[in-house]
């Protein structure tokens, strides 16, 4: 559907596919026909108009259909259903978690959808329609779409898994600064996307619940599997998530440990060279008296003096474990721990 449609129009055949009409020419009917797809831009300001045209749509289900921006949900009303579901954002350019909307009004004999941005999922099932493998009933389309949405929702999840393998790979010789800002940003989609598939856990729950006239035991078992495969993304999600924070901690912990082993460091070093620029500056003083200012052995003696207490103190600042000569490396997660 281009951005600019306000108004695409399919009537379901019974058999897998759909031919497109034109809305002008009114609501197909007959034989022929065994449900009506309303496919509706969201931006269209005549989005109200073209709503409250549609024959079984009541003034509450035009006002929840075109209202802004709300988290997914399932709300039965009367005969049908308003389902308001979320797709992972695949069009160039965006970001997967900037998750894209749609609602649905579902009943026996027609589907009404309201998207503003482009979805994967909706493109999938107007593709099926062609291949004569499309939806055979209002049922079968809020089925196929769920679970298109939720086999975008698995690749989008697995690439993003995959991605922390990655980063926990690379702890070891990365950037740190690098790794921590990848870790964060792979967080923040996590975060993002639990927000919104988790919600749609529950409202695909709920078509199983309520006894829908249109919704038959085979549409029962497809929303109870994909109920099912949901929930383990959103338990992927907190696994990943979990994950995240552990190798923030770490890389945490790891650039603060090595900050304060160069801090140590300094302060050997500091301590150290106090005392022998102490002498060679009480030395370097122009004044008289000075011993050993007319003994051609004086600054040899001078010099071998100062190597001598530069080793004496090194030896006490090993001797006491101020300076240790391991090198730190940054702790990595254990993959075999992973659920």
């Amino acid at each position: 559907m281009a951005t600019a449609e306000l108004h695409a129009l399919y009537a379901l055949d019974g058999a897998g596919g759909a031919r497109r009409v034109d809305p002008a020419d009114g609501l197909p009917s007959g034989d022929g026909v065994a449900a009506i797809w309303h496919r509706l831009n969201r931006d269209s300001p005549q989005l109200e108009e073209t709503l409250a045209s549609i024959p079984g749509l009541d003034g509450l289900t035009v006002e929840a259909l075109s209202e802004e921006e709300t988290r997914p949900r399932c709300l039965p009303h009367g005969d049908g259903a308003l389902v308001i579901l979320r797709g992972v954002n695949l069009n160039p350019g965006s970001e997967p978690e900037d998750m894209v909307q749609i609602r649905l009004w579902v009943d026996a004999g027609q589907v009404v959808s309201v998207q503003r941005r482009q979805l994967v999922a909706v493109d999938d099932v107007v593709t099926s329609f062609a291949q004569g493998g499309g939806p055979k009933s209002s049922g079968d389309f809020l089925a196929m779409l769920a679970d298109s949405l939720t086999d975008h929702m698995q690749a989008t999840i697995e690439e993003i898994d995959e991605s922390l393998d990655r980063l926990e790979d690379e702890q070891d010789g990365g950037h740190m600064t690098t790794l921590r800002s990848e870790i964060a940003q792979l967080h923040r989609q996590v975060v993002t996307l639990r927000r919104f598939i988790a919600p749609q856990r529950d409202a695909l729950t709920v078509l199983i619940r309520e006894p829908f006239a249109w919704k038959t035991k085979v549409h029962e078992r497809r929303f109870k599997e994909i109920v099912d495969r949901v929930t383990r993304l959103v338990e992927q999600l907190d696994e990943i998530q979990a994950r995240a924070v552990i190798a923030r901690e770490s890389l945490s912990g790891y650039i603060a440990e090595r900050l304060n082993r160069t801090m140590a460091l300094l302060s050997v070093m500091a301590s150290v060279f106090l005392p022998l620029t102490f002498v060679t500056g009480l030395l370097g003083i122009n004044v008289g008296g000075l011993p050993g200012a007319h003994s051609p052995w004086a600054f040899t003696v001078v010099v071998v003096a100062l190597v001598a207490l530069a080793v004496i103190e090194m030896a006490l600042v090993y001797r006491f474990r101020l300076l240790s000569p391991g090198r730190a490396r940054a702790p990595r997660s254990n993959p075999a721990a992973r659920p």
